[in-house]
This record gives C-alpha cells, structure tokens and sequence, in this order.
C-alpha cells in the first residue's frame, strides 16, 4: 500500500487552511442560528396560525362597530383565562366563585365524588362529555373548587406527612412543592376538577390521563367541550396533586389551544401578541378574540351581536371572546 506524504512547505500552509475552513464553518453555523432565532412562528402575510380538521385560528379579527360592552374588573376575573399559580396568585380582590356540588345538581349522571364543587358551566360541560360518551367506570371527577384556607390547610397535611419521614426542612420543601399555597392553585378558581382512573391501568402510556379507555377518550376529545388538560404530563413542578386536572376555558379558547397545540400559558403570549385573533370552523367565522392591556373595567365595542366571553389572564391583559353566528 502507497501512503502518500506531503511536502514541508504543504505542511507548513496546514493549519492556515484549517484554520480558515474552521472560520467559515463557525461562520455559517452562527448565521444559520441567527436565521432561525429570527424567524417568526408563521410566515409573514401568512394569516394561518393553526388547523385541525374543519377548525382554523386566523390572525387578525374585524374591529368592533356595535355600542361598548362594559366588563368590570369582578367579571374579567371571574373569567375562565384566569392563571393562578405561584408566579401568578390569585389578588385579593378575586371574586369567590360561585359554586355547586356535581351531585346536588345532576346526581349520578356524572361519576363524581361526593362534594366536588364546581361552576354550573363546567358541570354543564361534564354532562355533555358524558352524553356524548360514558365515562362512567373508568374515571371519577373530584376535587373542584377549594377555598384558599382550604388550601393551606391541604398544604399542611402535605406537611404533616412528609415530616414522619423526612427532616423538617426537607418536609417543608416537598410539602411546598407538591402542594400549591392559597390563592396559588386553580381550585380556587371553581374551573378544575381533578381526574381519578379506575384499574386497570395501562402503565405504557406516558401521559397519566391516557392510561385507559375512558381516560384516552377524554384527552381526545375534551376541547370539544370546552376543557383542556392542564401542565406537561411528568412535569413535578406542579406536585402530584396536578398530575391529571383538567380545567373548563369555554370551547373557543380550547378550539384555539387545540388547533395551534399550545398550553394555556403560550396561548395567552399569543392573543397578547396578535392582539385579535379569527377562529373558523368549516370556513366560517365561529369566533372572534380579542385581548387588550387591562387593569380594571374594559369598555369593549363588539363586532356583532354574538355572545361574548370576557375574562382578565391575571398578568394585566383581559381578553374577549365574541360569537359570531350568536352564541357558543
């Protein structure tokens, strides 16, 4: 086998050539992520944001014509967008939500637990899931709405039981973590309700929720009706408590979340950044969205005599959800 060499001048010129191949390659690769940190999440012009089947989220929605709606602060916050976690408690001027017991008002129909307390408009929401396809023997609702000093007081049981077994300063962390303070979790909002599986359960799905048929079914199909699962399946931020909760935020806003893929939290970022959004189905407008800066009443002019949907998203931003064939 002939092995060739290389002259000592071609030696020489070795690692200016590298050198110099090493500068362009590092060169096109700053370029390409710049390229890509830059691009915008839908081609400029492009007024498309997200499909999925008959349904279509559209920027940009027609200006309101109609005499100005005025939605105080009470009713923004009242409203289904509302976040409530550690980065975003509750303030202290949230209206206490007006809740009923499942069972008081729609008795077995819904499989729920004794004492599940939820907004009429989410009960609502259950029956037409269940109407539609029994969930009956594979899952159970519970745990709606809790006051925030029933929070605290589940917060120190967490404690409690955590510090049988670990040190104190260790149960208080796990406690903290898995436990949300008051005013700090959406059941005290009266717009989520936790899941319970019935076994047998398939362990091969990753998403808990998803871990037999009545379960998959309901991820499937609960925007349809308004609901959305809430947090990254796994994700322990959120503590055990919130492994399988869903929450009701009206079927336009859970269209839109459904069509784009985005989680509550991203698709706030993006009605504060559009500004106004279309959500069609079947070529037709169904929705208007609005969402403007907002600290306390908003005085919205609407664009038809359709329903609207207002609610505040707790960060300073109220949004506004409109109709457009009369009503949702």
């Amino acid at each position: 086998m002939k092995i060739q060499t290389i002259g000592r001048k071609q030696a020489r010129r070795l690692p200016l050539l590298l050198a110099t191949a090493l500068a362009l390659l590092l060169s096109g690769i700053t370029a390409l992520v710049a390229a890509l940190s830059e691009a915008p999440d839908a081609p400029e012009g492009d007024p498309l944001l997200g499909q999925w089947e008959e349904w279509r989220l559209l920027r940009g929605a027609p200006q309101g014509t109609l005499p100005a709606v005025t939605a105080d602060r009470s009713r923004l916050l009242a409203g289904t967008l509302v976040l409530a976690d550690p980065q975003h408690p509750l303030p202290p001027d949230y209206p206490a939500p007006s809740v009923r017991d499942v069972s008081a008002m729609v008795g077995s129909y819904v499989p729920a637990e004794e004492n599940t307390l939820l907004r009429p408009e989410v009960t609502y929401g259950l029956c037409a899931m269940q109407f539609e396809h029994s969930l009956a023997g594979f899952l159970t609702f519970g745990r709606g709405a809790v006051s925030p000093a029933q929070q605290e007081e589940a917060r120190k049981e967490a404690f409690d039981r955590y510090a049988r077994v670990y040190p104190l300063a260790e149960a208080l962390r796990q406690s903290q973590a898995a436990v949300p303070a008051g005013r700090e979790s959406e059941h005290q909002t009266g717009w989520a309700v936790d899941v319970h599986l019935t076994p047998p359960l398939s362990m091969a799905k990753k998403n808990p929720l998803e871990r037999n048929a009545g379960g998959q079914w309901l991820a499937d199909n609960m925007w349809r009706f308004g609901f959305i699962q809430r947090y990254a399946f796994g994700d322990g931020s959120r503590g055990a408590c919130e492994n399988i909760h869903v929450r009701y935020v009206g079927i336009p806003h859970a269209a839109a979340m459904h069509v784009t893929g985005l989680g509550l939290e991203d698709y706030l970022s993006l009605l504060r950044r559009e500004g106004a959004l279309t959500l069609e189905r079947q070529g037709v407008p169904y929705a208007y969205l609005y969402c403007v800066p907002c600290q306390g009443d908003w005085a919205f002019a609407p664009p038809c005599e359709g329903s609207v949907l207002f609610s505040a998203d707790n960060t300073g931003w109220a949004v506004a959800a409109v109709a457009a064939q009369g009503g949702f």
